[in-house]
Order: structure tokens, then sequence, then C-alpha cells
């Protein structure tokens, strides 16, 4: 009796065992059950592109951190093999990322490859921006981008033909969530819309503001929101400038009151600090990228931090809405000084 009273007790014990055991498992492994689609994009802003539209169902993964310039990235093994399992590759196309064959032709995955189902280049539908004509291009131009300026992300409504590209794909790659990607792209799409018309207004009363820019990153962003390009810092794309341009900067800035100067976070500000000073202005670090900057950590907080740090800079340099400042001479810049440059440069 005592014998199989002890059996019985054992057999419950095993029997509650393996219930709780069960139970921890279908509670600590849930998303084993949620298929998802691997994505690797090469920036991080088309990283948050994909996972606003794929939500749960992708895992995703960018090749770039954010700060660096995504013309000069060098592949590694490591990111070889985030695309070897990848089913989708974002990428910008053309020839804005000229290390992104040479990761795809490293990863040995074909399903990737140039015209295959997970290529996916997300410049398809953008009007580009100065394409060079092809009679004229040679290296002395400087790192030209033979099909046009690629930085087109930086136009928020540019996004949303970079969102609906990739959301073809994703419902391509993933049929069943077809009408969920659906969904959830004409929301972001909605979202991006409302926050270009909200930042356009904020700045219309500075409309036609003339900025210098370090690199050529920003016809696309000065377009959309109403400021007047000067030219850059670098004589020509790439290149970095010598004292002779950086006062012909300067006599640029003057004759037109310019106070405004726009530098990438990989890009000297040393130089747009020299030229900034001599005009009472100022170099402004602007996000080009997710992470770029400190709290830029979505596609749409990088347009909302780089029109605030712009509207806090025109009100400390003493640019005023609809003001004088805003008004500006059209007339030809002083030629340069011998003078006004940096010593010892």
């Amino acid at each position: 009796m005592t014998c199989s009273s002890g059996s019985k007790q054992n057999r419950t014990r095993v029997a509650r065992f393996r219930a709780a055991s069960w139970a921890w498992a279908a509670l600590s492994v849930p998303s084993l059950a949620l298929a998802q689609v691997d994505v690797v994009t090469t920036t991080p802003a088309y990283a948050d592109i994909v996972e606003q539209i794929g939500g749960d169902y992708v895992n995703v993964q960018a090749v770039m951190r954010g700060p660096e310039n995504v013309h000069n990235v060098s592949p590694t093994p490591s990111q070889m093999m985030k695309l070897k399992k990848a089913a989708l590759w974002v990428h910008s196309g053309l020839d804005a990322e000229p290390w992104a064959p040479l990761l795809v032709k490293g990863a040995r995955n074909p399903r990737l490859l140039p015209g295959q189902p997970g290529d996916i280049d997300v410049s398809r539908g953008i009007a580009l921006k100065e394409i060079p004509s092809r009679g004229g291009l040679t290296r002395a131009l400087g790192d030209i981008h033979i099909y046009g300026n690629t930085h087109f992300s930086l136009d928020p409504l540019n996004g949303v033909i970079i969102a609906r590209t990739i959301t073809d794909a994703l419902k391509l790659s993933d049929p069943p969530q077809a009408e969920e990607f659906e969904s959830r792209f004409q929301s972001y799409a909605r979202r991006l819309q409302q926050l270009t018309d909200r930042l356009v207004k904020r700045m219309k009363p500075y409309e036609r503001t003339p900025v210098l820019t370090y690199h050529r990153s920003w016809p696309y962003f000065l377009e959309r929101f109403g400021l007047q390009s000067l030219g850059e810092i670098e004589p020509k794309p790439g290149i970095a400038p010598g004292p002779e341009h950086l006062s012909h900067c300067v006599q640029t800035m003057k004759a037109r009151g310019a106070k405004i100067i726009i530098v990438e976070s990989f890009n000297r500000k040393k130089d747009a600090d020299f030229v900034a000073e001599r005009v009472a202005g100022q170099a402004v670090l602007l996000a080009h990228d997710l992470h770029a900057l400190p709290g830029v950590d979505t596609y749409e907080d990088l347009f909302d931090y780089n029109v605030n740090a712009l509207l806090k800079a025109f009100e400390e340099v003493g640019i005023h809405p609809n003001g004088s400042k805003a008004e500006h001479s059209a007339s030809d810049p002083s030629p340069p000084s011998n003078t006004d440059h940096p010593s010892g440069e």
C-alpha cells in the first residue's frame, strides 16, 4: 500500500513537472511561431523604414552605424555574413554606395544579385537632381555621381517613395502579410506627409535664406524646406578646401549676407567654423542619417532634429522671420582676399 501510494505521488509529480515545462517553453519562445523576413540595409534610415512597414514580421539589420560617410565604407567579413541568409537587400542604388556590390559578392547569396527578387534598389521612382552631362565627366571634377545626386533620402517625401518600394518587396517576400504591410505603409506615408507639412510651415518665414554647405549632401533637403544653396566648403565634391577657396567662401557669404553653414558629422567642422567666424555666423551640424548625432533615432527624428537645429541657429545669428537678414543682396561675391585665410593651412 505504501509503495503504491508513493508510486502514485511520483507519477503526479512527473505529470506536474512536464506540464510546467511545457507551459514555460510556450511562454519563453513565442517568437518561434512568427515567421520573419530577414532584411539587411545599407543605412540605418532604410532599416528604420523597413521596421515601420514590417513590424514584427521583419528582422532587419543595417550595415552602417550612422555617423559614417555613406560613400566610404569598407566591407568586412562580418557584414558579408549579415547578407548571407538575407531575403532582401535594401540599398540606394546608382553609385551612392560603391562598396555595396563588393559586399553582395562576398556574401555569395544569389537572391541578392542585381535583378534578382531580393535586390531592392530604393532609387527607383525618385526624381534625381544634379544629373551631370556625360560628355564633360572627368575625375578632375571630384567625386561626381554619374547618375545624379544620391542623397535623395534627405527629403521626407522621397521617404514615402522609398517606403513604397520596400512595402512592395515585403509583400512579394511574405504574401500572407501583404495586407498588414500595405496598411502599415498607408499609416506611415500619412505620418511623413504630416511631418513634412508641419516642418515646411515652420521654415516658410525663412524661405530663400541663403546657406553654405560643406558637402553636396543637401539639395533635396534645401529644396523641400525652401532654403537657397550658395555652394560648398569643398571646392569640388570630396576634395578638401584650401585657403584660397575658404577665402572665396567668406566673400561669397558676406556678399549675400549669409550666416549659416551646414556640416555633416563626418566632415571637418574646423573649416566651416573658420568661414562662419568671419561672417559672424554659425556652422551647424545636421544629421545626414540616423544615429549621426544624439537624439536622431528614427527617420522622422532626423527631420525634426535638423529643422529645430536650423531654427535655433537662425535665432542665434540674428536671422529673423521675413526680416532684413533674410532679404539678401543679389550682387556677385567679392574676389578672394589674400589675407582672409587660416594660417598654416
